[in-house]
């Protein structure tokens, strides 16, 4: 775990988005003491950020391919099961994407930017590969202190997924 943020600037897809209000503790503690005058603008009010189903498919993609490799290493795309089931969670709750899910998921494999549309037997939800499965875990287990509150368990992770790639029309 690193002790701070990691910002991800690049190439990256921002259709669709969700645009966040963005600050610093510089200038909130300006305004906070009313010494904001002459600081109004030397900064952006907002950013838009990667819609949370562009990040959905993003993981599942890295899940299926890493999973798949023969040497997979599975502290590499672990955390991306809670965060997928997450999200997945958070569905109802997330801003308009203007598109479906697998609008989406077509886009984004048209663009490249996933190498397959999800699917819901995908041998990384599965876990049938015994060996597989317990790296797996054991990744799962290790990652425990990067979270807080309760944790979603990775069966339950993996179901969540497979029924949500199944509802999501056109993606299962």
């Amino acid at each position: 775990m690193s002790p701070f943020i990691r910002l991800e600037v690049g190439r990256a897809r921002v259709v669709p988005h969700v645009t966040r209000p963005l600050s610093s503790f510089v200038h909130d503690y300006l305004a906070r003491r009313g010494m904001l005058a002459g600081f109004e603008d030397n900064r952006p009010a907002a950013v838009r950020c990667v819609h949370p189903l562009v990040t959905l498919f993003e993981k599942l993609d890295a899940m299926s391919r890493r999973y798949a490799r023969e040497e997979s290493e599975p502290d590499t795309f672990v955390r991306h099961y809670e965060d997928a089931a997450q999200i997945i969670r958070a569905a109802g709750t997330l801003p308009k994407a203007g598109m479906t899910a697998a609008e989406l998921a077509r886009g984004m494999l048209d663009e490249r930017d996933i190498a397959a549309i999800p699917r819901a037997d995908d041998p990384a939800l599965a876990l049938a590969d015994s060996a597989k499965r317990m790296a797996v875990e054991r990744a799962y287990a290790r990652i425990a202190p990067m979270f807080w509150g309760p944790r979603v368990p990775l069966d339950e992770a993996c179901a969540t997924i497979r029924d949500w790639i199944e509802r999501a029309s056109g993606t299962g």
